[in-house]
């Protein structure tokens, strides 16, 4: 254990077993990167920029089509009844662990799966909208299903039962409820799941019509108070959200956002907010743009999948880049394949660095390993850096028999070996350079 670290145990003692010759499950501290790093990205961003792509009619159309797609559905796309159904397969199958540490009953789960009522999915076509900030579910339940608490990398945050946050204006394709009726399952525009239906507003052709002739605006203040002229808190507004613009007068913006009437209709209400917090969408891509709306996600916890409103690796970069009209898959395999992909996985370490310092693009270029994703910055004195929200990193004993994790748990500015200075970083998967496999341009093919 690293002299003056601080060690956090993520269970008691006496569940875990650490004796003074164990690796911690979890340790935590100082992370030199952290320290030398300026963790503002304003720092690394040039005025203007790189252009990702000219906004014209065929972009915003693109947009259209990705925003409100599942408006124009009639059965589901993106989740089929095999794919909605993994999660109702494998669970009952392996051991699951509550909240409380302790292992959830084989019946529970079952009990669960069955709420599910997937022999009969999908069973309707309706359509609807978020009111609130929520999340999306792989079961029609709000329960955690973590792995053994135990094992390294697994316990909170990595609730399985977990798909995606969803920010509050996201139009929804509704294929399926639950048998107790609290749950629907949902298609929006980047992922599928189980939505608590007090979430959701059901819409009509009048009100999908007027929502989709407004213009919009991009929410680049994050978790401000969005409530409405008439009185009463609605939501937080995030990155990533996107609402209609009823009027714009001197320094303050009216947005149209959704909600929902006693017969869970969708209604429209004014809100306002300033210039500052929700600009004409889309915004005009620069390096600065991007870089201001990284810095509101700067520091914020991780959330796996979303959890708790906060965000995950991929779900950070969906977000800041969903303002400039460029929407992203929601998972960090298939935001690799998003752009131009360039394959360094049989480069060196010095080969890596090189290619990437040559080659990749500042602000729009993903950096791909096996799990997780960053979003290149640029170089810090001569050596490449990156934004990227991370849980944190692989350790393991001198004899590698035992694993555990550093926690980083943030959205973060870091180089690409972050933790080098830990003597117990995993040799083999601890460093992130040696893990990237490639790399991917956004705007190119």
């Amino acid at each position: 254990m690293d002299s003056g670290r601080f060690v956090v145990a993520v269970a008691l003692l006496s569940i875990i077993g650490c004796s003074p010759d164990e690796i911690p499950l979890v340790s935590t501290g100082p992370l030199d990167d952290l320290e030398k790093i300026p963790q503002d990205a304003t720092a690394f961003a040039e005025t203007g920029g790189s252009p990702i792509l000219q906004v014209d009619e065929r972009r915003l159309g693109e947009f259209e089509d990705y925003w409100y797609g599942p408006w124009e559905r009639t059965e589901p796309e993106v989740c089929t009844a095999e794919e909605f159904g993994w999660a109702a397969e494998s669970f009952p199958k392996q051991s699951i662990f509550g909240p409380n540490l302790l292992e959830v009953s084989t019946s529970y789960v079952e009990e669960v799966t069955a709420n599910a009522q997937l022999s009969q999915y999908p069973s309707r076509a309706a359509y609807g909208i978020t009111v609130r900030n929520t999340s999306m579910r792989a079961l029609p339940s709000t329960d955690p299903f973590f792995h053994d608490f135990r094992k390294a990398g697994e316990g909170y945050p990595f609730d399985y039962n977990q798909n995606s946050a969803v920010w509050a204006g996201t139009p929804l394709f509704l294929s399926h409820i639950s048998r107790d009726g609290r749950f629907l399952a949902a298609e929006s525009p980047y992922t599928c799941g189980w939505i608590d239906s007090g979430d959701i507003a059901y819409v009509d052709e009048e009100f999908v019509a007027k929502y989709r002739s407004a213009n919009l605006a991009a929410i680049r203040r994050d978790r401000i108070p969005i409530s409405s002229n008439e009185g009463g808190f609605l939501f937080l507004g995030r990155i990533g959200m996107i609402l209609p613009v009823a009027a714009r007068v001197e320094s303050e913006v009216s947005l149209l956002v959704p909600v929902a009437d006693v017969s869970r209709r969708a209604l429209l209400t004014r809100v306002s907010l300033l210039d500052r917090d929700a600009a004409p969408f889309p915004l005009p891509f620069s390096e600065d743009q991007l870089a201001r709306l990284i810095n509101e996600i700067l520091g914020q916890p991780y959330g796996w999948g979303g959890l708790g409103g906060y965000r995950d690796c991929s779900s950070t970069i969906l977000d800041v880049f969903l303002p400039f009209a460029l929407p992203l898959p929601r998972n960090s395999r298939k935001q690799a394949g998003a752009g131009r992909n360039v394959i360094i996985e049989k480069l060196s370490l010095a080969e890596k660095r090189e290619r990437i310092v040559s080659t990749a693009v500042p602000f729009r270029t993903i950096l791909n390993l096996s799990g997780h994703n960053m979003l290149y910055l640029g170089t810090f004195e001569g050596s490449p850096v990156a934004f990227h929200t991370i849980w944190g990193l692989r350790t393991e004993s001198a004899d590698e028999s035992q694993s555990g994790r550093y926690l980083i748990g943030k959205s973060v500015i870091t180089s690409l070996s972050p933790g080098r200075e830990i003597s117990s970083l995993s040799r083999s998967r601890g460093d992130l350079l040696s893990r990237i496999s490639s790399f991917t341009l956004l705007g190119e093919q």
